[in-house]
């Protein structure tokens, strides 16, 4: 098994508490070019898809925060979702679909790195237990790691896929075998002519952050939503705003969002 193989395995092992033993085991790819049936979305892809047993895993690796981005997300977690309820799964054993954000932005919480999804009610007994969703911040693992606060595992994994020097990736392994093995494997990667350029700044920040779309299609996405949303009238923006209130998101930030009033907002619940 390659280095960067177990790093990912432990990572996934870091955010979800599935046994690491399982991931390793029972380890499997999948088809990552899971195209979003939405006019807008045509030609995206998830970036991570991976299937383990009970599990089927969808990392996402965000920039910036938009309506579009978590529109996005959640589009491709119900594209799964579809697919796993038409392979005819009792619910019982019926994998479960996981969705692991990593941003480059806070999302909702202020103070947690890591943020947990469910389908909740409004008294927080959980309807389906068959998804999750996950938001961690690469911003706030960075603002500790410059105030030189001490790092978990998984924060200082984040900072191995969001940092360029090779020193400082250095010093933040320095002492953990496993990460500093990982460590010299993406510094080898980083010195083979296959991937030079790999830790260049701005090349880093495009395949990395930007999740290896092109910009342009990017802008293209945001403006077309923007465009969609103002032209769409009520009927799109309360299908957005349920899917919102679905997630959990509350009322004050659906209306910023979508445009909607409280009120109306309040019909949709």
């Amino acid at each position: 098994m390659t280095n960067c193989f177990l790093f990912k395995a432990d990572m996934t092992y870091q955010i979800t508490d599935i046994p690491k033993d399982l991931i390793l085991k029972t380890y499997y790819e999948k088809n990552t070019e899971f195209v979003i049936s939405n006019a807008l979305e045509r030609g995206k892809r998830s970036d991570i898809l991976f299937g383990i047993e009970g599990y089927i895993i969808n990392y996402e690796l965000n920039n910036k925060y938009s309506l579009a981005t978590i529109i996005r997300n959640d589009d491709y977690l119900d594209k799964i979702k579809i697919d796993i309820s038409n392979k005819n799964y009792t619910y019982e054993n019926m994998p479960k679909a996981i969705q692991i954000n990593l941003n480059n932005f806070n999302h909702l919480n202020k103070k947690n790195v890591k943020e947990v999804f469910k389908s909740r009610d409004e008294n927080g007994v959980v309807e389906n237990v068959k998804w999750e969703k996950y938001h961690l911040s690469f911003k706030k693992v960075y603002k500790k790691y410059k105030k030189g606060l001490e790092l978990s595992k998984l924060e200082k994994e984040m900072l191995i896929l969001r940092l360029k020097k090779t020193d400082e990736i250095e010093r933040i392994v320095e002492g953990d075998v496993e990460l500093m093995e990982v460590a010299n494997e993406l510094k080898r990667l980083s010195l083979d002519i296959n991937t030079v350029g790999l830790y260049d700044e701005a090349e880093e920040n495009e395949k990395m952050m930007n999740s290896l779309k092109a910009e342009g299609e990017k802008e293209g996405i945001k403006k077309g939503v923007k465009q969609g949303i103002k032209q769409g009238a009520n009927n799109e923006k309360k299908s957005i705003a349920r899917n919102l209130l679905k997630d959990g998101l509350p009322i004050p930030k659906v209306c910023e969002y979508t445009g909607l009033s409280k009120k109306q907002i309040a019909k949709l619940m």
